[in-house]
Protein backbone atom coordinates (compact mmCIF):
# COMPACT_ATOMS: atom_id res chain seq x y z
CA UNK A 1 0.00 0.00 0.00
CA UNK A 2 1.54 3.95 -0.66
CA UNK A 3 1.64 5.76 2.47
CA UNK A 4 1.07 9.20 0.46
CA UNK A 5 -1.01 9.23 -2.36
CA UNK A 6 -0.22 12.53 -2.78
CA UNK A 7 3.31 12.18 -3.18
CA UNK A 8 2.94 8.84 -5.02
CA UNK A 9 0.93 11.08 -7.73
CA UNK A 10 3.33 13.90 -8.08
CA UNK A 11 6.17 11.40 -8.48
CA UNK A 12 4.59 9.85 -11.59
CA UNK A 13 3.02 12.69 -13.12
CA UNK A 14 6.60 13.90 -12.77
CA UNK A 15 8.37 10.93 -14.16
CA UNK A 16 5.73 9.97 -16.71
CA UNK A 17 6.16 13.72 -18.24
CA UNK A 18 2.58 13.76 -18.25
CA UNK A 19 -0.34 11.04 -17.18
CA UNK A 20 -4.06 10.73 -17.96
CA UNK A 21 -6.39 10.54 -14.79
CA UNK A 22 -7.86 7.16 -15.69
CA UNK A 23 -4.21 5.55 -16.00
CA UNK A 24 -2.82 7.89 -12.70
CA UNK A 25 -6.06 5.95 -10.99
CA UNK A 26 -4.88 3.07 -12.15
CA UNK A 27 -1.82 2.96 -11.53
CA UNK A 28 -2.36 4.24 -8.00
CA UNK A 29 -5.01 1.61 -7.42
CA UNK A 30 -8.04 4.34 -6.19
CA UNK A 31 -10.96 5.92 -8.00
CA UNK A 32 -10.85 8.38 -10.65
CA UNK A 33 -13.05 10.72 -8.25
CA UNK A 34 -9.94 10.22 -5.02
CA UNK A 35 -7.15 10.56 -7.89
CA UNK A 36 -9.25 14.16 -9.30
CA UNK A 37 -9.52 15.16 -6.00
CA UNK A 38 -5.41 14.23 -5.19
CA UNK A 39 -4.86 16.43 -8.61
CA UNK A 40 -7.21 19.26 -7.80
CA UNK A 41 -4.84 19.50 -4.15
CA UNK A 42 -1.46 19.36 -6.12
CA UNK A 43 -2.41 22.11 -8.34
CA UNK A 44 -3.64 24.43 -5.61
CA UNK A 45 -0.02 23.45 -3.78
CA UNK A 46 2.21 24.32 -6.81
CA UNK A 47 0.22 27.51 -7.68
CA UNK A 48 1.90 29.08 -4.24
CA UNK A 49 3.99 31.83 -4.93
CA UNK A 50 6.91 29.46 -3.37
CA UNK A 51 6.72 26.83 -6.66
CA UNK A 52 8.31 27.38 -9.88
CA UNK A 53 5.91 25.28 -11.73
CA UNK A 54 2.66 24.35 -11.79
CA UNK A 55 0.10 21.54 -12.74
CA UNK A 56 -1.90 22.06 -15.30
CA UNK A 57 -4.27 19.88 -17.21
CA UNK A 58 -4.00 19.80 -21.25
CA UNK A 59 -6.62 17.90 -23.04
CA UNK A 60 -6.99 14.95 -21.09
CA UNK A 61 -2.59 14.97 -19.88
CA UNK A 62 -2.11 16.28 -16.79
CA UNK A 63 1.95 17.44 -16.31
CA UNK A 64 4.14 20.11 -14.87
CA UNK A 65 4.65 23.34 -16.78
CA UNK A 66 7.47 25.91 -15.76
CA UNK A 67 5.01 29.13 -14.58
CA UNK A 68 5.39 31.72 -17.00
CA UNK A 69 7.39 33.87 -14.98
CA UNK A 70 10.40 31.88 -14.41
CA UNK A 71 10.21 30.82 -18.55
CA UNK A 72 12.65 33.05 -19.74
CA UNK A 73 15.15 31.78 -16.76
CA UNK A 74 14.25 28.03 -17.60
CA UNK A 75 14.77 28.78 -21.69
CA UNK A 76 18.33 30.35 -20.74
CA UNK A 77 18.84 26.54 -19.15
CA UNK A 78 17.54 25.27 -22.41
CA UNK A 79 18.26 27.21 -25.61
CA UNK A 80 18.20 24.91 -28.29
CA UNK A 81 18.17 24.73 -32.38
CA UNK A 82 14.25 24.84 -32.18
CA UNK A 83 14.37 28.69 -31.16
CA UNK A 84 15.63 29.38 -34.63
CA UNK A 85 12.48 27.77 -36.68
CA UNK A 86 11.69 30.18 -39.29
CA UNK A 87 8.29 31.40 -39.87
CA UNK A 88 7.76 29.15 -42.88
CA UNK A 89 9.27 26.09 -40.84
CA UNK A 90 6.66 26.72 -38.05
CA UNK A 91 4.12 26.93 -40.24
CA UNK A 92 4.85 23.32 -40.97
CA UNK A 93 5.12 22.27 -37.73
CA UNK A 94 1.81 23.94 -37.20
CA UNK A 95 -0.01 22.10 -40.34
CA UNK A 96 1.51 18.71 -38.92
CA UNK A 97 0.03 19.85 -35.24
CA UNK A 98 -3.80 20.18 -36.96
CA UNK A 99 -3.56 17.81 -39.87
CA UNK A 100 -1.67 14.96 -37.72
CA UNK A 101 1.17 13.35 -39.73
CA UNK A 102 1.23 14.48 -43.39
CA UNK A 103 3.02 13.74 -46.97
CA UNK A 104 5.27 16.42 -48.43
CA UNK A 105 2.98 17.22 -51.44
CA UNK A 106 -0.68 17.75 -48.59
CA UNK A 107 2.08 20.04 -46.66
CA UNK A 108 2.62 22.24 -49.84
CA UNK A 109 -1.23 21.57 -50.83
CA UNK A 110 -1.96 23.39 -47.70
CA UNK A 111 1.10 26.19 -47.62
CA UNK A 112 0.33 26.76 -51.60
CA UNK A 113 3.83 26.26 -52.49
CA UNK A 114 6.80 23.79 -52.35
CA UNK A 115 7.81 22.73 -48.97
CA UNK A 116 10.14 20.14 -49.94
CA UNK A 117 13.63 22.45 -48.66
CA UNK A 118 11.98 23.50 -45.46
CA UNK A 119 10.55 19.72 -44.70
CA UNK A 120 13.86 18.22 -45.55
CA UNK A 121 15.77 20.73 -42.95
CA UNK A 122 13.48 20.51 -40.14
CA UNK A 123 14.05 16.68 -40.36
CA UNK A 124 17.55 17.12 -40.67
CA UNK A 125 17.08 19.39 -37.65
CA UNK A 126 15.21 16.25 -35.69
CA UNK A 127 11.90 18.37 -35.79
CA UNK A 128 10.23 16.08 -37.92
CA UNK A 129 10.09 12.42 -38.19
CA UNK A 130 9.43 10.40 -41.70
CA UNK A 131 8.18 7.09 -42.25
CA UNK A 132 7.99 5.56 -45.80
CA UNK A 133 4.35 5.55 -46.80
CA UNK A 134 4.44 3.78 -50.27
CA UNK A 135 6.41 5.81 -52.67
CA UNK A 136 6.56 8.45 -50.28
CA UNK A 137 7.14 9.67 -46.48
CA UNK A 138 4.52 10.60 -44.23
CA UNK A 139 6.14 13.38 -41.45
CA UNK A 140 5.33 13.64 -38.06
CA UNK A 141 6.76 15.90 -35.12
CA UNK A 142 9.27 14.37 -33.26
CA UNK A 143 9.02 12.91 -29.69
CA UNK A 144 12.18 14.90 -28.71
CA UNK A 145 10.58 18.02 -30.00
CA UNK A 146 7.01 17.44 -28.47
CA UNK A 147 8.58 16.57 -25.48
CA UNK A 148 10.55 20.08 -25.29
CA UNK A 149 7.57 22.02 -26.22
CA UNK A 150 5.32 20.07 -23.36
CA UNK A 151 2.51 19.10 -26.13
CA UNK A 152 1.24 15.89 -26.43
CA UNK A 153 -1.46 16.66 -29.47
CA UNK A 154 -3.42 19.76 -29.91
CA UNK A 155 -7.46 19.53 -27.99
CA UNK A 156 -9.58 18.18 -30.03
CA UNK A 157 -11.91 21.69 -29.80
CA UNK A 158 -8.76 23.91 -31.24
CA UNK A 159 -8.12 21.19 -33.51
CA UNK A 160 -11.30 21.61 -34.80
CA UNK A 161 -11.58 24.78 -35.08
CA UNK A 162 -8.43 25.57 -36.79
CA UNK A 163 -9.34 22.48 -39.44
CA UNK A 164 -11.93 25.03 -40.96
CA UNK A 165 -9.68 27.54 -41.05
CA UNK A 166 -7.26 25.56 -42.99
CA UNK A 167 -8.02 23.20 -46.53
CA UNK A 168 -7.77 19.37 -45.77
CA UNK A 169 -4.98 17.78 -47.16
CA UNK A 170 -5.71 15.72 -50.31
CA UNK A 171 -5.40 12.02 -50.06
CA UNK A 172 -2.83 11.84 -52.68
CA UNK A 173 0.90 10.45 -52.30
CA UNK A 174 4.29 12.80 -52.87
Amino acid sequence: MILNLKAAAEAIIFASKGITLEKLAKILRITTEETEKILNELADEYNLPDHGVELKRLGDVYRFYTKAEYAQLVQSVGKSIYTKLSVSQLEIVAIIMINGPSTLQQISEIRGKDSSALVRSLHKMGVLTRKRYKNSYIYNLSQRFKELLMIEEVPGDIAEHLQTATPSPSSSEE
